[in-house]
């Protein structure tokens, strides 16, 4: 086993309209979409878009991992302009801080500044 995570992925019930979400939020290209997936161009680790396999699917009470901001304050208002449920930003140590925000499943998701 390599010292690397390749791949995350957020499974989606309603895929077709909360992709249509992520795509909208997110300021990533896309590098790959097919029938039931879709792939962010992102640097490092992949996240890529499931469709889910079940009738339902009970978000994760916590981000699984975070997307690295430059400013976690200008990205927060980034997001709320965009109509998403923003949390208020926390410090997570000395070197961190974020805000979680979440997707029309309810997934949380996480932005974080390094300092």
């Amino acid at each position: 086993m390599k010292n690397r995570i390749h791949t995350c992925f957020i499974h989606l019930v309603y895929y077709d309209r909360t992709k249509e979400w992520y795509k909208r939020v997110l300021p990533f290209d896309i590098q790959e979409e097919g029938e039931g997936y879709l792939k962010f161009d992102l640097e490092g680790t992949d996240l890529v878009l499931l469709q889910a396999q079940a009738d339902s699917i009970r978000p994760l009470p916590y981000a699984p991992f975070f997307m690295e901001t430059e400013n976690v304050e200008k990205t927060s208002q980034e997001l709320k302009a965009k109509g998403v449920k923003v949390d208020d930003i926390e410090s997570f140590g000395e070197s961190i801080h974020g805000c979680h925000f979440y997707d029309p499943e309810g997934n949380q998701l996480l932005a974080c500044e390094l300092s």
